[in-house]
């Protein structure tokens, strides 16, 4: 029941999101200026530095919190939430410390038109919001999450982007100011920690005892840093990278184009989490048939999904950026090659969702450090090197080749652990991906659409997802009537 309500709310919730984030920016590209909407993009990637100093413990308080939520063991749980809060609460004074500095050097180093207070004031601002989700509200929701009570987030989530868009139209109307509108934000995320707390303590009876701590119960949090840092480097890097040596208006190109491939990204990634805590609790029951048998339908739903929204978005994202930018003129907004690039980095990083989570559901962060010390060495070397030159373009090459390492080493790793795939297994479904990718380069370069307004977009969008899905469906006809008969076997 809770999987239903999990899955229900994180679709409303992804959607409600959807809509807000192609709505705001909008919004401060109108009221504003291109300008204006890359540095909001640009200084929030710089604050998510701090997420490297988390070092994946998210990731390994989910782990260790599987067998004893599914155990019933109500003290090993209270010493792991103590331990998760005690360390989230040192973090956010290192945070602190890094948003005094940021507020004094970003605006030297940025290349913008605004003053030195407009930037540094804005930096402040925007850091609030994840102060609060250090301090306050992240432990809460890692138990909701690994106790399958996702969906308690999913809803709160969902009523506070609500409201903060209500809001932030009432605002632009009467007193414009993007510093106003970002303070507004924050406040209404204080919300969300203080229901979270209420609920656990109050429903699920687990109160934290921040006075005594264990330090040896999350001892893999070091080994979780590695895999928290290649995240961080595949979302984050290139919009400071292009900061640094591109442009402020080159990152509103990047997050105008980004919106509709972080969306998808975001709705496959949302939906495949669901599923890390069902894994999780058949590997703490030692269930390996259940765990492969649960784990291949998930990844083989994911892989047909993923193709069947990031073909379609392919087909019609030079579009839609090009309706969205309307009015826009201060930058050029039609960057066809960077987008093509930047969706097929993102479609191989989305078939990796299940992998991802399998690997962490079950604790495996020591045997994987390599890979993502590697990835993210990959995406930063190649994306500086390439960005001087190449701009935009260059970015997305350094995240693609990156993504690409790391989808060859997870296919080996799970040649011969936790579940045991052949290599063999993955053959097919990548060479049909690969021939949807050329019908779909083919089509895209062959037969322009020609979209002028959201109406025929909308008409069009609908068309084409079907035809993607025809194309998709047919070309992995076999592969799905193999993970139906491998479920059965199992």
């Amino acid at each position: 029941m809770n999987n239903k309500k999990n899955f229900i709310t994180a679709i409303i919730l992804q959607f409600v999101t959807i809509i807000s984030g192609l709505i705001l920016p909008r919004l401060i590209l109108s009221t504003f200026n291109s300008e204006i909407n890359g540095l909001v993009s640009s200084i929030t990637q710089f604050l998510s530095f701090i997420s490297l100093a988390e070092g994946g413990l998210g990731a390994v308080v989910l782990a260790e919190l599987y067998k004893p939520i599914e155990f019933k063991d109500d003290k090993k749980i209270k010493q792991i939430l103590t331990e998760c809060q005690n360390y989230f609460s040192k973090l956010t004074i290192i945070f602190i410390i890094y948003t005094i500095v940021l507020s004094i050097v970003y605006p030297l180093i940025c290349k913008s038109q605004f003053s030195f207070s407009f930037v540094s004031s804005l930096v402040i601002i925007l850091s609030f919001s994840t102060l609060i989700k250090y301090l306050f509200s992240i432990t809460y929701k890692l138990y909701l999450q690994a106790s399958q009570k996702i969906y308690i987030v999913n809803i709160c989530s969902t009523v506070i982007t609500l409201l903060n868009l209500i809001v932030i139209f009432i605002i632009i109307k009467f007193t414009p100011s993007i510093h106003i509108i970002k303070i507004v934000a924050d406040l209404l995320f204080i919300i969300q920690p203080i229901i979270f707390k209420k609920i656990v303590e109050k429903k699920y009876h687990v109160k934290l005892c921040l006075k005594k701590s264990n330090k040896k119960i999350l001892k893999d949090r070091w080994s979780g840093f590695a895999q928290n840092l290649a995240h961080y480097v595949n979302m984050n890097t290139d919009i400071c990278v292009v900061t640094l040596l591109v442009g402020i208006k080159d990152v509103s190109i990047y997050s105008i184009y980004m919106l509709p491939i972080a969306a998808l990204r975001n709705l496959i990634s949302l939906i495949s989490n669901i599923y890390q805590s069902v894994l999780g609790k058949y590997y703490a029951k030692d269930d390996i048939d259940i765990l492969k048998s649960n784990f291949i339908k998930l990844q083989n739903i994911n892989w047909v999904v993923s193709l069947i929204l990031y073909g379609t978005c392919f087909l019609l994202i030079d579009d839609f950026v090009k309706i969205y930018t309307i009015g826009i003129n201060d930058a050029n907004y039609y960057q066809p090659l960077f987008s093509g690039i930047m969706i097929l980095a993102t479609l191989l990083y989305s078939i990796l969702e299940p992998q991802k989570f399998l690997i962490l559901s079950v604790g495996k962060f020591k045997d994987i450090k390599k890979i993502y010390i590697v990835e993210a060495i990959l995406n930063i070397v190649i994306s500086i090197v390439l960005s001087i030159k190449f701009g935009l373009i260059g970015t997305a090459l350094g995240t693609l080749i990156a993504v690409i390492y790391r989808f060859a080493y997870f296919i080996l790793y799970l040649r011969k652990n936790i579940i045991n795939i052949e290599i063999k297994n993955y053959v097919y479904p990548l060479l049909m991906t690969i021939f949807v990718i050329i019908i779909n380069i083919y089509f895209h370069y062959n037969y322009i659409l020609n979209i002028n307004n959201f109406y025929e977009f909308i008409i069009y969008g609908f068309l084409m997802f079907i035809v993607e899905a025809i194309l998709v469906i047919i070309c992995f006809r076999k592969y799905i009537l193999r993970s139906l008969k491998a479920k059965k076997d199992a």
